[in-house]
């Protein structure tokens, strides 16, 4: 990595395949302890950042979501991808009360697809669970998901019309040959 520089190897190993070793962060780029095949990593990664065009009182919920997951809180990561939708839905116009309801308003306003409400009730679903004191468990997989649909719903109401204005705007303001 350019502007690094290492006068030998950090590498510990306490066995045969159990060893650590200093590594860099991807995203601040500051030094991490690893074991292994990134087994384990001290601290904690952070997640990347969200899309600055989502609203920040949205933008925080979901920034939220992620950090829960980061630190394996699955059940916390699950409520707070809801809660990052809900906060959309309310941002964007919807007037109902029940969240299942406001995303039916989305839809039915065009503002969402189909496909999107289904990944948005998807999140409702889990989330709903998750709030809730009952048997059902919130695994890691669950929360992963539950987190890339809720990001997916944010991006296709808030980063891609903002997308496609852009475009639009440089296509109109392009030189003409």
């Amino acid at each position: 990595m350019a502007g690094h520089e290492y006068s030998e190897p950090a590498v510990w190993y306490k066995g045969a395949n159990d060893y650590w070793w200093i590594g860099v962060c991807n995203n601040c780029e500051q030094p991490v302890l690893v074991h292994g095949e990134a087994w384990t990593i001290y601290p904690t990664p952070q997640p990347p950042p969200s899309d600055f065009r989502i609203p920040e009182k949205v933008r925080k919920d979901l920034i939220e979501a992620k950090i829960t997951f980061s630190v394996q809180a699955f059940r916390a990561c699950a409520v707070m991808a809801r809660r990052a939708v809900q906060s959309a839905c309310i941002d964007k116009g919807a007037t109902k009360s029940d969240l299942i309801d406001q995303i039916e308003e989305l839809t039915s306003r065009g503002i969402i697809t189909k496909d999107i409400r289904n990944r948005a009730t998807a999140v409702r679903w889990v989330g709903n669970d998750a709030a809730h004191p009952n048997s059902v468990q919130v695994t890691k997989e669950d929360a992963e998901d539950i987190l890339s649909f809720g990001e997916q719903f944010l991006h296709a109401i808030y980063v891609a019309p903002e997308t496609a204005n852009d475009l639009a705007f440089r296509k109109d303001n392009a030189p003409k040959n």
